[in-house]
Parts: structure tokens; sequence; C-alpha cells
């Protein structure tokens, strides 16, 4: 249409088509093509499509071209995306409160741009008010007309939003459209259609006898509703009054931007265009899907950028074409009709900057291309005759770009052998020609080296295209993790039901499992002058704004409670522990409110908080005490119950007291040190251990009221100090940026920064155990023990709660972060190695085997069967192999070469008759020693270890070191290092068979194979490995990683697996932890120094069970229908 390329239609009526467009810059608009009966109807539309064009763009969809001098008139519009409002209303329900008011002010704002620019819209229902990503805009100005003293002509609209005198055929006027915004208000209110009625005669009676049921509404907006559905169109306020009406007092020529600003918050989610779909897809490809995608989308191109169909053979060559169709299918971006596949959208090719380079590109040999296509087919349908083989100039040119012109496009063997038998013919019939054409064939010949395709597999199965869509899914499910982890979770079990077998979709399972983030709540009303107030346990939160305050269930997303008559300047809010109570602190002073009956207690007390006060309004946990602030300097502490302000007994406010309101703290009032204080005996207590006060910045009181956590800066370093009272020992302390606020719960104490970090400690030794790079900058923490989760509030209301269940994971034996704690083989048996000796426990049976045995370890080791152990000492030449099974001492050594002064690594030979140990001396590592367990005898071997060994699975190889060295067993000699094998590192592992080995590199995990010759592939990773262990199948690689991360690979296809557990840790516990698959492969076992030993699912359904478990709920129906029409047959979760 013009220059302008058509993907679909929108929508269709009685004044014409709507279509989704791409210009030729792949910009996204709306055309409509208006039904144009006689020149007059043409003349009509150009006048009207000329006011359209002077309508200011404020919540409506901005006029771009209008052409009525074609043939077929159109007019190009902006695309807004987002669902309209009808989708919005079936799909989320009617709007309340603060999202009808948006709405209403949005509408009202444009019909006051459209008024303005003397234009009425006419047709102003639902279906024309899209909910974009920056409010409400109202669309369709198809059949809006310039206005007159009154707008006659034929009737046109929607006749349920028709204006009496509009039915009567009076004609239409700007009142016609505050009729409809009335009603349209009504419908979002109530969620249906005020006025219904099939046939004419019921709908001007239902007009007639409309009586607007407004009691759902709140003041202004019920009477202005009322007004705008009067009968009479003069008894109807202009747009401009309703919008004044609803913003309040604002000056003329800020009118149009207080709307559309108040309007914004209320935004929907934006439909992705068609380049954006389409180069998601292509991110998802594997290395061969994308090499292929240029050649399959290029020869879907016609001449003059048009698409052409392209037969199944003509696609011939190797499996990813297969996988590519099928993904780009099941998005509804190509389709298939007998064997032959084309664009299903032929405004893709602008659409999506990537084919449109690619077209840009070859845009010279495209045409030659085609023509070569469609010669060679011909010569091959007709027998090959040589009648019908290029020749000439046409051969020449084909030839010469073939040779090397051509980009992105992989010659089919039937247009190779095209070619070779034209540039053949040629030879034989002319000396001059055969020169030219042997010179490009050689040409040929080398630029298609040895990229002969197999035929490919004609058709696409079932199978392949179930796992295109399971491949959409797993990408969805990846997209919302965090926006919303339940959804993401859910679609990554539905990507796993469709398809299995792919690693794509297993590997959306584990990150489902170990995504921290399981629930994100966000205001629905959400405003930048929203004040929030968040429960202790974060369950619960309390939203003020514009006088109404509404209570939310943060974990069903439910609003539980609604009140009005607060005051509309509240700064602080604040709800107590048992949420009967919400004190909120406006520019005057606080007060507080019963939340059960919405009414306020009592009178005002303290005072109002200033605009730039940083300090938060908070209860004590018993409820009985308020901490006010009272400037930007300080809080103060009041007791509710006689609403006085607590003191010391110097008489200066308290900054901190303690849970039994019998310790206290002062630190913003005087100079020199902080004080401390006994509030029972109105004594000061001596407490040297306090800082300055000018040093001072925050400080809390553990629940038990014996910790105390002060933060401070000295010489712009921010320590914090965790220290035990009244007596001031200190328990821990931490410099750093991410020491800002302060949380408390039984358990842990978490303290976060301006800067995003947040970090959580033990309370029992302050050891951290999870430490996080926030997504958005928080506003408040909660810890919820009885949920175990950690809920962060934003400054924007959105709450996201992180998974911290993994904290209260009980040790099965006593250990501590300095130890070493190591599975073995199949994670039957856990070994930890401590200061004082070695204890083993049987993890299956839950029972510590024996008494631990005596002499401290730090090196351990376990035999390829499990049943021996072994367990040496970096300070000490002793090596002790005990029976793993009970625990009794077998072998007691020492170290034969005398310059050892400990031992840094010993391994087990696969037959357990073999025990390499590598000593370590004041000079460092020493030659490792091969002691045969058997025998006691000892052979010194010519490499050294630094701890890390490990044999090849036959027994004939020894890698040792942290930089791999090779020693041959079969001869004792050392053998030199393969080219690319010094670059890497340990960890290391081989395969259970022998046949590959995986290398910790720089970014990556190289695969080698069973001789260590040569690489064989790498896998990519995200963090550092710190363990390596093979499933026993050979086909799962996992490794422990920096920051206490276990990541997966599957080998075969070198895919990804992802995360299948996150300890959320900066370093984490690092080669000090372990793991190992059970003997079935179906799970994985962790284990940390500290004795805690994790079972992580592998098992598809039994990894999909726990998902189900962890999203908590079933896909809904309208969630099915949205994001899963095409699997509807799935269950999901049950």
């Amino acid at each position: 249409m013009g220059r302008y390329w058509l993907a679909g239609r929108l929508g269709s009526g009685g004044q014409g088509v709507v279509y989704e467009a791409y210009g030729e810059a792949g910009e996204r608009v709306a055309v409509k093509v208006p039904r144009v009966d006689d020149p007059a109807s043409r003349a009509r539309l150009a006048r009207e499509a000329a006011a359209a064009q002077r309508v200011a763009s404020f919540c409506t969809a901005r006029i771009i071209e209008v052409r009525t001098d074609v043939a077929r008139p159109y007019i190009v519009s902006e695309y807004v995306p987002g669902p309209n409002l009808r989708q919005v209303i079936a799909e989320a329900g009617p709007y309340r409160d603060d999202a009808l008011l948006r709405l209403a002010i949005g509408a009202a704002t444009a019909l006051t741009a459209i008024h303005q620019a003397e234009v009425v819209h006419r047709d102003l229902k639902p279906d024309n008010i899209i909910l974009s990503s920056d409010g409400p805009r109202v669309i369709d100005f198809g059949v809006a007309r310039e206005t007159g003293p009154t707008t006659t002509g034929p009737i046109m609209g929607t006749p349920a939003y028709m204006a009496p005198e509009v039915l009567a055929g009076r004609g239409a006027t700007a009142a016609a459209d505050v009729w409809a915004w009335g009603l349209v208000v009504l419908f979002a209110a109530s969620g249906r259609d005020a006025v219904q009625g099939e046939d004419p005669a019921a709908l001007m009676t239902a007009v007639l006898d409309l009586r607007p049921d407004v009691g759902g509404l709140t003041e202004p907006l019920a009477a202005l509703v009322t007004a705008a559905l009067a009968r009479d169109p003069a008894d109807r306020p202009a747009a401009r009054d309703l919008l004044l009406a609803l913003l309040g007092d604002v000056e003329g020529d800020r009118l149009l931007d207080e709307g559309g600003n108040a309007a914004a918050p209320l935004a929907g989610t934006a439909d992705p265009d068609l380049g954006a779909i389409a180069e998601e897809l292509f991110e998802e490809l594997s290395e061969d899907e994308r090499a292929v995608a240029p050649d399959v989308f290029l020869r879907m191109v016609g001449d003059d950028d048009t698409i052409r169909q392209v037969p199944r053979e003509e696609l011939a060559g190797a499996e990813a074409v297969d996988s590519l169709l099928a993904l780009y299918g099941a998005a509804g971006l190509v389709t298939a009709e007998e064997s032959a596949y084309t664009l299903a959208r032929p405004a893709l090719i602008n659409a999506w900057p990537r084919l449109r380079q690619w077209v840009a590109d070859n845009r010279q040999g495209l045409p030659v291309h085609r023509r070569l296509t469609e010669a060679a087919r011909f010569w091959d349908d007709h027998g090959r005759k040589p009648g019908d083989l290029l020749h000439g100039s046409n051969l020449d040119r084909t030839l010469r770009w073939a040779a090397t012109e051509r980009r992105d496009i992989t010659l089919l063997d039937l247009e190779r052998a095209f070619l070779d038998a034209a540039a053949g013919q040629a030879r034989s019939r002319s000396r001059r020609r055969a020169l030219l054409a042997a010179a490009l064939a050689v040409l040929l010949v080398a630029a298609l080296g040895a990229l002969g395709l197999a035929e490919y597999r004609r058709g696409i199965s079932d199978r392949q295209r179930d796992e295109a869509t399971a491949r959409s899914l797993a990408l969805r499910a990846a997209g919302l993790r965090e926006t919303d982890p339940r959804r993401s979770m859910l679609l990554s079990v539905a990507a796993y039901r469709l398809a299995p077998s792919l690693p794509e979709t297993r590997g959306a399972l584990y990150e489902s499992l170990s995504q921290p983030v399981v629930d994100s709540f966000a205001d629905p009303h959400a405003s930048p002058d929203t004040v929030y107030a968040l429960s202790q346990d974060g369950g619960t939160l309390a939203a003020v704004l514009n006088g109404r305050v509404r209570l939310w269930d943060v974990r069903t997303h439910n609003q539980i409670r609604a009140f009005a008559g607060v005051s509309t300047t509240v700064r602080k809010a604040a709800l107590s522990p048992d949420l009967r109570t919400l004190a909120l602190q406006d520019d005057r002073d606080v007060r507080l409110w019963d939340v059960s009956t919405g009414r306020p207690t009592g009178g005002g007390f303290a005072v109002g908080a200033e605009e730039a006060q940083p300090d938060d309004m908070v209860f004590d946990r018993s409820g009985r005490l308020l901490a006010v602030p009272e400037s930007i300097y300080a809080t103060r502490w009041w007791d509710l119950a006689s609403r006085t302000r607590l003191q010391a007994g110097s008489g200066a406010g308290l900054d901190v007291v303690n849970t039994d309101h019998s310790m206290g703290i002062v630190f913003t009032t005087g100079e020199g040190r902080a004080e401390l204080w006994d509030l029972r005996g109105r004594k000061r207590l001596h407490a040297p251990w306090l800082p300055l006060k000018e040093d001072f910045e925050r400080a809390e009181f553990s629940s038990d009221g014996r910790i105390l956590v002060l933060i401070t800066t000295v010489s712009d370093e921010t320590r914090l100090l965790v220290r035990r009272v009244p007596s001031g020992e200190l328990v821990a302390q931490y410099s750093g940026e991410a020491t800002a606020w302060l949380a408390f719960s039984t358990r842990f104490l978490a303290h976060w920064s301006n800067l995003g970090e947040l970090v959580v400690r033990r309370r029992s030794d302050a050891h951290v155990v999870m430490e996080r790079k926030l997504r958005e900058l928080p506003d408040g923490l909660r810890i919820d023990e009885a949920d175990r989760a950690l809920r962060v509030i934003t400054d924007g209301g959105r709450i996201y709660t992180l998974d911290i269940s993994y904290l209260f994971d009980e040790s099965v034996t006593a250990g501590a972060p300095g130890n070493i704690g190591l599975l073995g083989p199949d994670g039957r048996i856990l070994a930890i190695g401590t200061d004082s000796g070695t204890r083993l426990w049987d993890v299956r049976d839950d029972r510590q085997i024996a008494a631990p045995v005596r002499g401290r370890a730090n090196v351990l080791a376990f035999s390829a069967d499990g049943r021996r152990v072994a367990a040496a000492n970096t300070a000490g030449r002793h090596v002790r192999v005990v029976d793993a099974v009970s625990g009794r001492m077998l072998v007691l050594f020492e170290v034969s070469d005398r310059r050892a002064t400990g031992v840094d690594g010993v391994a087990f030979s696969p037959d357990g008759g073999t025990l390499a140990v590598s000593p370590t001396g004041l000079d460092g590592t020493l030659p490792v020693e091969l002691r045969s367990l058997k025998t006691g005898s000892v052979t010194a071997a010519d490499v050294r270890s630094g701890g890390a060994m490990t044999f090849r699975p036959d027994g004939k190889l020894l890698v040792t070191g942290p930089v791999p060295e090779l020693l041959d067993l079969a001869n004792g000699a050392r053998r030199p290092q393969p080219e690319g094998l010094g670059s890497l590192s340990s960890p290391y592992a081989f395969r259970p068979d022998g046949g590959l080995a995986a290398f910790s590199g720089s970014g990556r995990i190289s695969l080698w194979d069973a001789g260590l010759t040569s690489a064989v592939g790498d896998l990519p990773t995200a963090g550092e490995s710190e363990f390596l262990v093979w499933s026993p199948d050979g086909r799962t690689l996992a490794s422990y990683e920096f920051g206490d991360r276990i990541r997966l690979w599957d080998v075969p296809s070198r895919q990804p697996l992802g995360v299948v557990f996150d300890g959320l840790m900066e370093y984490g516990f690092g080669a000090t932890a372990s793991m190992a698959f059970s003997a079935d492969g179906r799970t994985l076992y962790s284990a940390t120094p500290e004795g805690v030993v994790r079972g992580h699912p592998l098992d598809g359904e039994q990894a999909a069970a726990a998902v189900c478990a962890r999203a908590g709920r079933a896909m809904t129906p309208q969630e099915q229908q949205r994001h899963l029409p095409e699997i509807q047959r799935a269950e999901v979760c049950g």
C-alpha cells in the first residue's frame, strides 16, 4: 500500500479495514483503507483526514500520511502497540479507583486534543482505546470529521456508543464524543456495555431509557459521567471541562500535558512487532540453524521485495533447515502449503532489520539467482536436455555471480550441476568462451569448497513442530524469570511437557528450580506520589495515594482492604506488626488509623515529615513504640499508649531502643561519644566501644536485644559492626558499600546499599550466607522466616520475593566454613575433613559411620567404588586410608620424601590398588608419589601436583597439577604437553568411559579426546569452575562454580542446561564443596564443608513436579489461551 508493506489485518467494520504495516525503514504503522464509493465521499475523506492531521498527539495516535489521490485511498497513523480496553477488561476484570480515574483522564485528554483541532472522532469505544506502554491512547480517526454547527452525513460509528441525537439522524457534534466517553467509563467500571441490543429499534430504546448506574464510581467521576450522558447534547460538558474537573486547577497551556502525565501509569503490555519476534527467534537458533537462515529466507524473497513460494526440494541440505522452518512456522512467520514454504507476512522483509540487511546485501544477485533456480528446475523436470542450459551472456553473468559476488546463498546440488553442465557445454562450443567459463567455474568450485549438502528429509514431523514451539516457550520463560516468575515457571513446565527430550526444555526446568525470584507483585495503581508501608514479614503492603489507602496481600496479589479519608499530603507510612494499625505522617503530624474500620484512633501527635526526610517511620516489634522522623538528621521514638516521646535520663530524644524498652542509644543529640542508656534506671551506661556521634550513621537492636548492629562512616569508609550489649564484645565487622540499611530476623541479619548490593549474614556467627546484586534499587527489605523468603520493595511499589529456603537446610553432620566436604561417587557417603579428624556420614540412611577418624584432614579422596576414603593434611606428613562403610582404619603411612611438610592432594587409581600422593615442602610442591596400597611400595613420578590429580578410567594415565601435566603410567614417563592444554587448569574430570575429559579454562570448559592429544569442543561458562563431575551415562557435565552455582551441560549437543542451584554468593565455598550424581543419574547431590547435603532433581518428571510446587498454582485458562493456544492439549501443572 504505497510505500508500506501490509503485515496483517487489525480490524474491519462498516467504514473500512485497518492493517498493521511496515515502512521502508521498518517502522511499524497502522494503515486504514476506508470504503469510498463516489467522488463526493473521496473529497469528504480528504477534508476530514486533513483535519485529523491537525490533532495534537496527546493520548492519541498521530496521523502520519493521508493519500486520497490514489485508486485505493488510505490513512497511515502511528501504530500503538498493546491490547485494547475491551481485551484488558475481559482478561483482568473491571477497573477500580485510580485505574478507572486514569482511564477517564486519558480518554478526556484525547478528546480535548481532538476537539481543539475542530474534529469529531465519532467512534470512541473500548475497542478504539489502546493500553500502550505509555498509557491509554485513542486510535482510529478513520471516521473522524471536521466539526460544524452539526456534522451531518451518513451515520458512522458503533451503534452501542452513539449518542441519541446521532441515532436520530441529527448528526454528530463534539457532544456525541462526550456521550461515548461516559459509556466508555461505565464499561471500564463494570466490564459490560451499558447500552445493549441488536436491532436499531432496541438500541434506540436502550439509549432513550438509559439510566446510568454510577453507584460504583467515586467523585468527581460519578457526577461527570452522569453529566456526559445527558440526553440533550447542550447539557453535556465539553471534553475540556471534563479534563479540568478530573485534574483540578491546571493552567490552560499545561492541560494536555498534565492529562497525558496523569494517565501514563495506566500502561499495558506492548505486543512485539514482527521484527522483534523474528529476531528473538533468531537469537534462539543453534549455530547450524543460524548458518542456513540467510539462504532459507532469501529464497522466499521475490522480485521487488515480493514474496515467493519455495518448494521443499529447493531447501535441501541439513536437518537445521527443518528445525528452522518449524520454529518460525510455530511463531506464524512462515507458512507451509503442499510442501512449499513462504513468508506468512510480506512485511517481514522490511520489519526485520536482519532480513532487510540480507536483502540489501544481495539485491543485485537475487534476480540472477531466481533465474538460475527456475532454469535449473526446468532443465531437471524436462530430462536435462542440453538445449535447456544457459548460454551466452546469461551464463557468463550467472557464473560470475555464483563465483565472485554470491553472499549468504548456498547453491543446491541441482543448481551446481546445472552450472557445471552449462559451463561444460560452453567449453565445447567456443575456445574463447571456454576460457571464460573455465575460469569462472574454477572460482565457483573454490567458492563452494566442500559445501555439498545431503538432501533434506521431506516434510516436517509433528515432533519437530512441537520442539520448535517448546523452544519458543522456553525462551519466553527465560524472559519472565524476574518480572513474572510464577508464569515463567509454568511456561517452563509447558515447554518440557511438549518436548521433554530437548536440552532447552530440561534446562528451562532446572533454571526454574534455581531462579532466586519466585514472585513479583506490583501495585497496580502505582504512582510517583504513592507512599508505601510494608509489614514486618513483607506479606502485606499498604499503599497511600490521594487520600486513599489500599492494603494488598503480597502472596496472593489480592486487595484485602481499602478506605479513604486520610490526608492527601502523606509522606511516611508504617504498619504495626499485628497489621491492625497504620501510622501516617503528613506535613503536619502523625495519625494512627484502625485498619479494620478505616477510622482514625485519636488525634495527631509528633511533627510533620519534611520532603527530603530519608528515614522511614517504623513500629518496633511490640507495636507499642513508633519511630518518627522529626528532621533530616534525627528520628525519635514515641510511646503510642501515652503519645509521649521517649527520652534518655538527660532529656535527649532516643535514636535507638531495644525490644523490651530497657535500653536506648542517643547519637544525634550533642557531641562526643554516642550514649548508651539504661531506660528503667534512667542512667547512662559505660560504653567506650560506641563510636563518636559524628561518625554514627545507623543502629538497630536484634529482636532479643542482645546484639547491636552499628553502621559508621570514618574518613569516607563505611563499616558495619556487630556487638553484644551491654559488654560491647565485637562479633563481626564488615567494610564496604553494602552497609546503608539493616533488617533483622531470628536467624539472619541483612544489610544493603543504595548501589543495590544485598548481604545476608547468619546471626549465630555473622558468616555471610548470601550476596546478591539486586535488579532494582531497594527501598526496603523484609526477612520472612515463616515463608523462608526475602521480600524486597522498590521505589516504584514492586515487591520481589526471593526464595531463601536453602539457607534453612540443616547440616547432616558437624562442619564449618573452613573445612572440606567431599561426597562419594554416588552421593551415598559424605566425608567432612576438620581440624580434629574426618567424619563419615551415610547420607541415604542419615547416620554417622563409626567415630570420627582422628587426625587433622583438609585433603580428601574417595576410591572409584566409594568404599575407601583417603585423608591427609597440608600441614602434616601422614596419610590415612579408611574403610568408608565401617569407618575402620585400613592404612596409615608417611610420605616418603623427607623434604615433605604436608600433603596437598591424593587420588585413587581406578582399581583402588594405587594411591597417588602429592607432597609439599618448604620450597613448594614435590614429585608425586605412587604408593601401592597392597605392598606399600612407592614410586616417585616425574610430575608435580599442586593439589589436583585424577586418573583416566583405564588407569593408564594420570593428570596432575593446576596446569595439567600428564604421566604415562605404562612406562612411568612424563608425556609432552599437547598444544592448548597449557592454557587450561584444574579442576578436570574424565567421562566415566574415559572417552572425553573436561578441563576448566578461561570463560569455558574445554573437552578433549581420550588420549588428551587435542581439544574436541568447548562449553561456554559464566563463572569459574571449582569442581567438575560427569553423570554415569556421560551425557551430562556438572560444574560447581564460584558463587556456589551449579551449572549443567548436555554434552552430546554442547547445549547448556542452565543453573540447577544458585547459592547467591560472590565467592562461595569454592573447591571445599563437592558434587556427585546418584547411581541412576536422576539426582545430583551437592555438599558444603558445613555438612549441608542437597539433592537436586534432574529427572524431568521430578523436576517438573518440583517446579509446579514452587510456582504454587496451575495455569489459568486465560493464561493458557494467551500464551499456549497451540498446546491446549498439554497438561501443565494440574
